[in-house]
């Protein structure tokens, strides 16, 4: 959403996939690319002035395969990544997920941005049926997707919420340890500290949207509780997993603070509701990786 130029980190690791012929890679820009710039396999949607949400859901109809996969640009596959997903699909899953590591691990702002956020699929994880499943980065089948009519839109807002849907249908997810990632983080503390709030706005937004408008004015009642929930959450994955997968202990202050940002940007994006929240989430999950920042 920021130009072609922006996602190159992430479409090299895509070209390099081990099952590469089987893949289409669909790219969100605002504006057209030259055709003659383009490798094949690879499609240029433009989206304009859409929003994030909007884009991903245009993407999700345009595409011409039976699978999808909603990428972020700041979100790497191995090579082998593709073709374990494709695998487990083709057993009849509905759903398969990544086991992600941190790409990068310069400071403890970046740990903890990547502890809070995937935690629950961090490196090492053992692979199986699974109950919550990552809304972006996994293999879902496109179907019932399309199925969902304007509700996709609605739900891509928070890909999470999406995920939830598609559980509270009977659909079946499973966690594929062979399928590895890389998820970059940005190690500034004031740039992560921006992406929690806005991401929590989406969620109060989209958690109370059925609510009264008294309470989701009171939503911010339990700020504290919601924080501390996140941040419970990070320490349960610190404990699993964090050690071995690089995280310094000392990630998990900082990851009190993002946890407080995402709870206060849940208290405001309930009364502010969906459409007033919606253009925030750009800023949380807009964040490429350059190539020089990838090992």
């Amino acid at each position: 959403m920021l130009g072609y130029d922006s996602v190159l980190a992430a479409l090299d690791s895509w070209e390099a996939q081990s099952c590469r012929d089987q893949l289409e890679i669909v790219i969100l820009c605002p504006t057209p690319v030259e055709v003659g710039l383009l490798p094949p396999g690879q499609v240029v949607i433009v989206t304009g002035s859409l929003l994030l949400h909007q884009a991903r859901a245009l993407g999700i109809l345009q595409a011409s395969a039976d699978y999808v996969t909603l990428a972020e640009d700041h979100c790497l596959p191995d090579k082998c990544w593709a073709q374990a997903v494709l695998d487990r699909l083709a057993e009849g899953w509905d759903a398969v997920g990544p086991a992600l590591r941190p790409g990068n691990l310069t400071t403890n702002w970046a740990q903890a941005s990547f502890l809070l956020g995937y935690g629950q699929w961090m490196s090492p994880v053992v692979g199986g049926p699974a109950s919550v499943m990552p809304g972006l980065t996994a293999g879902l089948r496109k179907k019932p997707l399309v199925e969902l009519g304007p509700a996709l839109e609605r739900d891509l807002l928070v890909a999470a919420f999406l995920m939830r849907r598609l559980q509270g249908q009977g659909q079946r997810f499973y966690l594929e340890d062979r399928a590895t990632m890389r998820h970059f983080d940005p190690p500034g503390w004031k740039k992560d500290i921006r992406i929690y709030y806005s991401a929590g706005m989406g969620f109060g937004a989209l958690r109370t949207s059925g609510w009264p408008r008294a309470g989701r004015a009171l939503y911010w009642l339990a700020m504290p509780a919601i924080a501390a929930r996140h941040w419970g959450r990070a320490l349960t994955h610190y404990r699993r997993a964090g050690a071995q997968a690089g995280l310094s202990p000392f990630c998990l202050l900082a990851a009190a603070l993002l946890a407080l940002a995402w709870a206060c940007g849940e208290s405001i994006g309930a009364p502010m509701g969906v459409a007033r929240s919606a253009p925030f989430m750009a800023f949380a999950e807009i964040k490429p990786v350059a190539r020089s920042e990838v090992w």
